[in-house]
């Protein structure tokens, strides 16, 4: 069974492997590169932790390539789950070879069983390479954006990539198993998976740890921990802190500037302040200071990212599990 499962799987492997050594050569190419760049510039930088000019044009001369590197890492786990899930049943179906194969010594539950141990461990594998790649890359970008929890950065790094490796492969192989058709599998597979990281993303990621609700005063102290303050194309308009809290947090909801009474004010009540070029971001919270204002706002704190990780993962890793005993039940049952 193993050598079949080589001789049927070998192209797929050879793709792979072709894919990871490319991607291998040119991380490890780039990445000193880079890394050696960043460790001489931020030894010249006389305060690392407030941050030097360096720093925007370090991360915006590699931000094609981030961009590149991640689309890779977020695309292996929906490539995995339609050219390697969805044919591994479907196919045999299609063309009516599983009729010799499920007759023969081979039972048709051991049969899945070493083909799904196989290929689910080679997706693993393929998972853990690209994310460790990547993860190593991006450090030094990483450290410095302190932005963890974007959607496409908490889904390109650490182990969540193998919860989707493992969920897509089983998701290709049941659906190939119900549909019984290779393309109409694939397509299936792909919309299916795309869906649920959306889902997963927008509304259950967010809500798998209680999240922290804080208050933050308006004052040339929290003003220096923002990214920015702004109200938009209509300076009337409500006013916006940009990234409030500490810098490395998850913020999941902010509202806008708010006095004492709980109103929020429009940028013209403040313009005084937000139209003064002079001021910088701690000057604009001095001059705001005495309109005792504030905003409200929610986030996960920066220890919570790898109890997500590992939530997130899991479940993902349990979808996969609850497909595959779907696969040995189905099949156990299969008349043809």
């Amino acid at each position: 069974m193993i050598w079949l499962t080589w001789r049927q799987f070998r192209f797929q492997a050879t793709v792979t492997l072709t894919i990871l050594a490319a991607a291998t050569i040119y991380v490890m190419t780039t990445g000193l590169r880079m890394h050696h760049a960043y460790a001489a510039d931020i030894a010249a930088c006389p305060h690392p932790e407030i941050g030097c000019r360096f720093f925007l044009s370090f991360q915006g001369s590699y931000n094609a390539e981030q961009r590149l590197l991640e689309m890779l890492v977020f695309a292996a786990p929906a490539l995995i789950g339609i050219f390697w899930g969805a044919p591994l049943i479907a196919a045999e179906l299609e063309r009516g070879s599983h009729r010799m194969l499920w007759n023969q010594s081979v039972t048709p539950t051991r049969w899945l069983a070493v083909k799904l141990a196989i290929l689910a461990l080679a997706a693993l594998l393929t998972a853990a390479v690209l994310s460790l790649l990547l993860t190593w890359w991006a450090s030094p970008l990483d450290q410095r954006s302190n932005d963890r929890f974007a959607a496409m950065t908490f889904g390109t790094r650490g182990v969540t990539p193998l919860g989707y490796a493992a969920f897509a492969f089983a998701l290709g192989t049941v659906l190939g198993l119900l549909i019984r058709r290779t393309l109409p599998a694939m397509a299936v597979t792909l919309a299916v998976f795309i869906a649920l990281q959306i889902v997963f993303a927008a509304v259950l990621r967010p809500n798998l740890l209680p999240s922290t609700a804080a208050t933050m005063p308006i004052n040339a102290t929290t003003m220096s921990q923002v990214q920015g303050i702004g109200t938009g194309p209509d300076p009337s308009g409500p006013v916006q802190i940009f990234r409030p809290g500490k810098a490395d947090a998850w913020i999941l909801s902010a509202t806008n500037l708010e006095n004492s009474s709980g109103h929020e004010i429009s940028g013209n009540q403040v313009s005084t302040c937000l139209n003064n070029q002079s001021l910088d971001l701690t000057g604009i919270g001095d001059c705001l200071a005495p309109y005792n204002l504030h905003i409200d706002y929610t986030y996960q704190p920066a220890d919570n990212y790898w109890p997500l990780q590992w939530l997130e993962t899991g479940f993902y890793l349990a979808l996969a599990a609850l497909l595959g005993g779907a696969c040995f039940w189905r099949i156990r049952r299969h008349r043809d």
